[in-house]
């Protein structure tokens, strides 16, 4: 008897959306490396089926009922998913960045494919704005003279336009991160934009936890070759990998905590969205395993990225000034994990992990003297006055080492992060504001 997840993947196939996919990312270099992922065509084995039956009145419908046991609600759900998947790849966009690289002495001008996501679209004023990857759009080999490594010439394409001449839309890179791998794209005044029916901003998960099973997709600009899909499902709610920005000859290695999937990677998806089936980007894809793995891609959690982007694109709002890093709060605080263990199944019927967060050190800053060594910490919460009085931006019970890590990244000029911290059996509250000498670019 044929397993229903084997089926499900078969009849995703059969529909379309198991594409090809290309996302680029590794994990020992950047995403633009890396062997191509092999496509499921269900349509080859329907061919196939009507051909050794010489029964060419044999509709698609009747084969996935009788050679592939799907019942009506089997194919209702491949239909939604189905759905989800055309709508997310009018939230993606195909990214081409071209460099002038010094390579081996000699300068050329090369370009590179890469993926994005759109954050929010103005037709009337045919202004965008896209994230992608900080690797999308840097390149060490581009980084001499005068040059900073960022690409002097980046063009985005909405989909079904892909790679036209006359449909490119120039773009800007207005902020970039090496620490994050993660880039913001502008784009003003776009005629192509404004004449656009197409393209709308993505919508992002609420839930700030990922649970391994849940079933997702992966959109991106795959080799290169236009927007594409490919299907798979969380295999691991949190892992770390590791991406070389620099050369091989003069390595720049940054670690990254990602979600892995098994949805096919390839390059040329780096920058594109992982959706869920409800059409909510849960990651950014940035990375995918050496070559001698099979089923092992990686994507930026959107608690995080959401957070980065916010305040990358605040920062550029205020300035108008672009900047190579994002603005945090230099909090000081460094945490481990102090025990780990599963609650079982949670209300939603998803099995979860807790981990106590406790305090290693406070290095500096105005946490020093307030939050201390062996504090576990329990809750966050951000409090800021806009004129309207005092409120919860952020209000985080603190079950996963990065919750604290990804909340403290909403913390901006001004705002009172209020500490809910178990100190010697007793729960306690410590209050922090941080002034504009607080943060740093990283």
């Amino acid at each position: 008897m044929r397993s229903k997840s084997i089926k499900r993947l078969l009849a995703c196939g059969a529909l379309s959306f198991a594409l090809c996919f290309a996302a680029a990312g590794c994990v020992t270099t950047n995403g633009r490396d890396g062997v191509d992922g092999k496509d499921l065509n269900i349509y080859d084995i329907y061919a196939a089926v009507k051909a050794e039956t010489a029964n060419d009145d044999l509709t698609f419908d009747e084969f996935l009922r009788e050679y592939l046991s799907y019942t009506p609600s089997d194919i209702e759900e491949a239909v939604s998913i189905q759905k989800s998947v055309n709508k997310s790849l009018l939230s993606g966009v195909a990214v081409r960045s071209s460099f002038i690289e010094r390579v081996s002495g000699v300068t050329v001008r090369n370009t590179y494919s890469g993926s994005g996501i759109i954050l929010d679209i103005d037709r009337q004023k045919g202004d965008m704005t896209v994230v992608t990857n900080c690797h999308v759009v840097y390149s060490a080999k581009a980084n001499f003279g005068e040059q900073d490594g960022y690409c002097d010439d980046v063009s985005v394409w909405l989909y079904g336009s892909e790679f036209l001449d006359t449909t490119a839309i120039s773009a800007k890179v207005v902020a970039a991160s090496k620490t994050y791998d993660t880039a913001i794209l502008k784009i003003e005044g776009s005629e192509q934009v404004k004449r656009s029916k197409f393209g709308e901003a993505a919508k992002w998960r609420s839930d700030e936890e990922t649970y391994l099973g849940e079933t997702v997709y992966a959109i991106g600009n795959a080799n290169g070759e236009k927007l594409s899909a490919n299907l798979g499902y969380i295999s691991k709610d949190l892992d770390l990998v590791y991406v070389n920005l620099g050369t091989d000859s003069v390595p720049e290695q940054y670690y990254y905590n990602v979600l892995r999937t098994s949805a096919t990677i390839n390059s040329g998806n780096s920058g594109g969205g992982l959706y869920n089936i409800g059409g909510e980007v849960v990651g950014l894809v940035n990375a995918k395993g050496r070559a001698e793995s099979v089923g092992v891609g990686y994507a930026l959690p959107a608690s995080a990225i959401k957070r980065v982007a916010a305040s990358m694109i605040e920062r550029y709002a205020q300035t108008g000034e672009e900047a190579h890093g994002v603005n945090v709060v230099k909090h000081g605080v460094e945490t481990e994990i102090t025990d780990s263990y599963s609650t079982g199944l949670n209300d939603k019927g998803f099995a979860e992990i807790v981990e106590e967060v406790t305090v290693k050190s406070v290095a500096f800053g105005k946490t020093l003297g307030t939050v201390e060594r062996g504090d576990i910490i329990k809750r966050i919460r951000i409090l800021r006055n806009d004129g309207g009085g005092e409120r919860a931006v952020e209000d985080m019970p603190v079950k996963r080492e990065h919750n604290f890590k990804d909340v403290m990244l909403a913390v901006r000029a001004g705002d009172t992060v209020e500490y809910t911290l178990l100190r010697d059996g007793k729960e306690i509250v410590r209050k922090v504001t941080y002034l504009e000498d607080d943060f740093q670019l990283i």
